[in-house]
């Protein structure tokens, strides 16, 4: 299989393993019971295995916050994406969001697709904070 046949994973994640896929399936097993991932990222060996019996795991909260609204809310987050806009000024005020008191009462789903948005916006695929907690990659 070649890189361009590898299925991208829906958020860009730095340290991402889409681009080693074709250097890490020789070393594969052919067959296993459980798949853990501990640092799941932007899921590209996940994506790329599709195996039946998971565990996800990530200790950004946000990250996994995505992961369970995919799993349990898709519909209603594929709906609220549809909404985003590719505007300089509307992906600086979704940026903005979290330092509003506000932000804390938003629903999982609104949060997860904030998340996402700024994933494909923002520079790089980066997640990075600053000390209290607010999204500052430019």
């Amino acid at each position: 299989m070649k890189i361009a046949d590898v299925p991208h994973p829906f958020l860009k994640w730095a340290g991402g393993k889409r681009q080693l896929i074709n250097q890490i399936d020789p070393y594969l097993p052919t067959s296993f019971e459980n798949y853990i991932e501990p640092f799941v990222g932007g899921g590209a060996l996940f994506f790329y295995l599709l195996p039946s019996n998971t565990i996800l795991m990530d200790i950004n909260t946000v990250l996994i916050n995505v992961y369970r609204m995919i799993k349990n809310n898709v519909q209603e987050l594929i709906e609220l994406l549809q909404l985003h806009k590719n505007e300089k000024e509307y992906c600086y005020s979704i940026r903005e969001m979290d330092r509003h008191p506000d932000f804390a009462t938003k629903s999982d789903v609104e949060k997860a697709s904030r998340t996402i948005f700024l994933n494909r916006c923002c520079f790089n695929g980066l997640y990075r904070v600053n000390s209290k907690s607010y999204f500052n990659v430019p």
